[in-house]
């Protein structure tokens, strides 16, 4: 059974198999979504985590005192990103500090572009749950080796990171598409490449991993022109195939960070004018899903 979460400013749209079920969260506004095994993990209301369990009930769990940004669910709880550049570690239902992220070395070269402020957009773990990295806009991969205690910075902060995300099976391979290409990672997230072979623009913004392969969003710059779905072998790399099969040849917009998710060889995303497009066959072709749906800011799959 294939489940696709689409999360909007007015709730959630579950999707089962295809069929639209009775909205979540419904009049509350979800701006992130992260899976957790067969649950679900959520921001709703910019600062409020919720936690959806295996039959669809999500509880309230949290609210902080500032904008939260992103979450990666762990089994004793969750760390969450901050709209001001800081991460919160959550236990149970208590939110503290992380002062190893505060002191993570070259902080002080962090800028916004445009948001006001550098804030945390995306967090990951490595499959073998050793190193924790985030994503920061911008100001590169901070990443931890010993649970969060301390920091080191990584990618080069001008890199323009978007998102990081782990490989869920390969605990070596960490990918982060960027302003300059896919940037990838095959030492855990400590050294950094950038592919952009194949790619008809640079400027990638969502990543996403399937059983054998990474989909990355890819367009002509922030506004979004000429946007398009690539597929990349994870295990032999090569150039990106960009994915036209059930796709228009240019998409409506960028491909944001979390509109963008894959689970095995199911994967759906959500271009800027609200459609939802899902994969069956590992993002090697589409077919529309949803669409009208309004501004969409998170997609998550279940498969």
């Amino acid at each position: 059974m294939a489940v696709v979460l689409v999360a909007t400013d007015t709730g959630v749209v579950p999707f089962v198999d295809g069929a639209p079920g009775p909205p979540e969260l419904d009049g509350r506004a979800v701006r992130h979504l992260a899976r957790e095994r067969d649950g679900w993990w959520a921001i709703v209301d910019a600062s409020t985590v919720v936690r959806r369990d295996s039959v669809g009930v999500w509880i309230d769990v949290v609210t902080a005192a500032v904008d939260l940004t992103c979450l990666l669910p762990r089994p004793d709880g969750a760390w969450c990103g901050t709209r001001d550049g800081h991460l919160l570690r959550l236990l149970g239902d208590r939110l503290t500090p992380v002062a190893g992220f505060d002191a993570v070395g070259g902080r002080d070269t962090w800028h916004a572009v445009p948001s006001g402020e550098p804030y945390v957009r995306s967090l990951t773990v490595t499959a073998d749950n050793r190193a924790l990295l985030a994503g920061v806009h911008v100001g590169g991969v901070p990443r931890s080796g010993n649970g969060g205690a301390s920091w080191k910075p990584t990618i080069d902060v001008e890199a323009d990171v978007h998102q990081v995300l782990a490989d869920p099976v390969d605990p070596r391979l960490v990918l982060s598409p960027a302003g300059h290409g896919l940037a990838v990672s095959r030492d855990a997230g400590v050294t950094w490449t950038i592919a952009t072979d194949g790619l008809h623009a640079t400027y990638c913004r969502a990543v996403a991993c399937t059983t054998d392969a990474a989909l990355v969003s890819a367009s002509d710059g922030p506004r979004g022109g000429r946007s398009a779905l690539y597929r990349w072998d994870i295990m032999n790399g090569g150039p990106l195939t960009k994915v036209e099969d059930g796709l228009p040849e240019w998409l409506d917009g960028n491909v944001d960070t979390g509109m963008l998710d894959a689970h095995r060889e199911t994967a759906a995303f959500a271009d800027a004018g609200g459609t939802v497009s899902v994969s069956a066959d590992g993002g090697r072709s589409f077919a529309k899903l949803a669409s009208d749906l309004g501004p969409v800011h998170a997609v998550g799959v279940n498969a």
